[in-house]
């Protein structure tokens, strides 16, 4: 049935005034990284429990990897924050992982075998790897806040001195950005144009916009002010954000169009892949599916 709690901010917006919102599943810690799998089910991590779980189609719940993010037995460094977090499928139908609590880069092949990219930036290690997207090139954009060390701060003396925007391409990794302290969320526009990332820390409520040409980002500027931990475009390059109030909807030129409230605050956000009309949102305990998108 049409949700009518959300919230239309002009006439653009109004085609997302009849969309569905249906929780699919409870239970979990703390839920993140959803990526639709080719083989056609929901992968989406439960951070705290250090897993990777399985949402079929029919809304069946299995666990797909543990340990997922973390497989050390030292934590003292660590926040409760350790397994994995952002997820992606390559065009070889790799699961590329976000790792906090071994602060890595991790790929697993279709057979589960699982394979280190990168650790390290200039002899020392991340640290925490959140969210990825990958390019038509193969090309890993990664960001890399404390969100999974003690206390959710740097700690520049082990780990990296500051939060970055990150590339992996064909086994090197160059620092692109550095501009915030929590990066999170990192997607891009349809034709690769630009790079989007934000921030969920409330110092840093804005929206970067990049420009990329051959993989460097060449400038930037503000898409819109607002904070947010995941985010994703759409076919038309509408940004939306995973935000305190629910799916905030952005058009490709900073325009605020609609927001989607939820019962609990949604971390990340993914499209059904092949299919731009159903969203799976993962929120703290939940994950959620919103049909009817236009």
């Amino acid at each position: 049935m049409p949700d009518t709690n959300i919230t239309i901010y002009n006439r653009e917006g109004s085609v997302f005034s009849d969309l569905e919102v249906v929780k699919l599943a409870s239970g979990f810690q703390f839920t993140e990284g959803p990526v639709w799998h080719p083989d056609g089910f929901l992968l989406f991590s439960d951070i705290p429990a250090n897993k990777i779980y399985q949402l079929n189609s029919g809304g069946n719940v299995t666990e797909y990897l543990d340990p997922s993010g973390f497989s050390g037995e030292d934590a003292s460094l660590l926040s409760d924050m350790i397994g994995s977090n952002g997820l992606a499928i390559n065009s070889n139908q790799h699961l590329i992982i976000c790792q906090h609590g071994d602060h890595a880069l991790a790929a697993l092949d279709p057979e589960k075998k699982m394979y280190l990219l990168t650790d390290k930036y200039e002899n020392r290690p991340y640290n925490s790897p959140n969210d990825l997207a990958i390019s038509a090139d193969g090309s890993i954009y990664f960001t890399d806040p404390p969100y999974g060390l003690k206390d959710q701060i740097l700690h520049p003396s082990i780990f990296q001195s500051s939060a970055g925007i990150y590339r992996y391409y064909n086994g090197e990794i160059r620092l692109l950005r550095k501009d915030l302290r929590y990066p999170n969320g990192i997607c891009f526009s349809p034709g690769e144009e630009f790079l989007y990332s934000g921030s969920n820390h409330p110092d840093e409520a804005f929206i970067w916009k990049y420009t990329l040409v051959n993989g460097n980002i060449k400038d930037q500027s503000v898409l819109v002010e607002q904070n947010a931990d995941g985010i994703k475009t759409d076919e038309k390059g509408r940004v939306y954000l995973a935000t305190d109030a629910g799916i905030m909807i952005i058009s490709p030129n900073g325009k605020r169009l609609a927001l989607i409230p939820l019962p609990e605050c949604p971390s990340n956000l993914a499209w059904r892949e092949g299919k731009n009309t159903e969203l799976y949102v993962t929120a703290r305990s939940s994950v959620y599916r919103i049909k009817n998108f236009i």
